[in-house]
């Protein structure tokens, strides 16, 4: 379904930046612009709903939407706290508009250019705990940070990308399913599904346009299954990583497909070779049933394509769960192999 294009520009990740305490956001403007916003959205500051009432891309453009979860080391070792709005770019850039989602101050742009072409990342502040993101967009020179926008107001185009990132950050809630909150940060700690904050009535129009299997359309981040294997682990040592760029390369997650989420995902950043996702063979035990007592175990690894699209096994991991928050992880790249011991290469990761 995925373009070479499309992976290699999810593969580019820009440095994270993360959220820091903001002050009461005060002040007004008119409403203009915004082609498919609906009702009253001038902006009121630290009051301000937090809804979305207008899609960032005119919905009949959407080809497909794209859950929470998604992976794609490194950038996306784990799973990404943003969902994706794809448009069809088959035929060479398309530069749809963009709208903003919600009324808000723009407080933060973080420009990654592209082929010469100035795709950013955007951060804009709804109230005191809500605030959202939109990324691969080409914004308007005539927004700075600082500016108030206003909901349904076209702020820019769609770049060289097949999609756009939206995300959601709520400081309201407390996500339940980290092992250990303190490996996460800003957007990814209080990331909340961008879906369920759009008005109704756009609700109904872009559910549908969601490819995931199953009634659970929103996915989910905070995967962790306390005692057991499924989740994100963090290389173990002196030094205590945290989810971002200097910890890419050192994050694992036995995850899930968002598309097929009954299919098990096992994601490497790095340090033990095989960077990339892979499927498992079928018949294994599930990372979710693997605890302590279960000792070392075998995963033959597939391209994530699965078994059935790629028959050939790209090599082989052991993983062993020393106790609930530490296990023993090493891979063979290009073994045919269905089992080994550890060696020296074998790395301890921790939650």
């Amino acid at each position: 379904m995925f373009s070479k294009n499309s992976i290699l520009s999810l593969m580019r990740k820009m440095i994270a930046i993360y959220l820091s305490a903001f002050a009461l956001l005060l002040g007004g403007c008119s409403k203009n612009g915004g082609g498919n916003s609906s009702g009253s959205n001038v902006y009121t500051g630290p009051n301000e709903a937090s809804s979305f009432t207008a899609s960032p891309i005119d919905i009949p453009k959407i080809s497909y939407l794209l859950s929470l979860g998604w992976i794609q080391p490194v950038g996306h070792t784990i799973p990404t706290d943003h969902v994706y709005f794809w448009y069809n770019n088959l035929n060479g850039p398309v530069y749809l508009p963009v709208y903003a989602p919600a009324p808000g101050k723009l407080y933060k742009i973080l420009n990654v250019p592209v082929n010469g072409i100035a795709e950013c990342k955007i951060w804009v502040q709804v109230n005191e705990k809500f605030s959202y993101y939109l990324d691969h967009i080409v914004l308007n020179a005539s927004f700075t940070e600082g500016t108030l926008i206003t909901g349904g107001q076209k702020i820019g185009t769609t770049g060289l990308s097949s999609s756009i990132d939206l995300g959601a950050i709520d400081e309201t809630l407390t996500l339940s399913g980290f092992a250990n909150p303190a490996r996460y940060a800003g957007q990814t700690a209080y990331c909340g599904k961008p879906f369920q904050y759009f008005t109704n009535k756009l609700k109904t129009q872009l559910y549908p346009l969601i490819d995931r299997e199953g009634t659970d359309k929103d996915g989910r981040i905070d995967i962790d299954i306390a005692g057991k294997l499924t989740g994100n682990w963090f290389l173990d040592g002196s030094v205590f990583y945290t989810d971002g760029p200097d910890g890419w390369d050192k994050e694992l997650s036995f995850a899930f497909d968002i598309q097929h989420p009954s299919v098990v995902l096992v994601s490497i950043g790095g340090t033990i070779g095989m960077v990339g996702k892979w499927t498992i063979q079928p018949g294994a035990i599930l990372p979710s049933e693997v605890g302590v007592a279960n000792g070392k175990v075998a995963y033959l690894l597939y391209s994530a394509g699965g078994i059935s699209a790629d028959p050939i096994q790209r090599g082989l991991m052991i993983v062993q769960m020393i106790d609930e928050k530490h296990i023993k992880v090493e891979t063979f790249p290009d073994s045919k192999a269905s089992d080994a011991p550890f060696d020296s290469n074998a790395k301890t990761f921790a939650r």
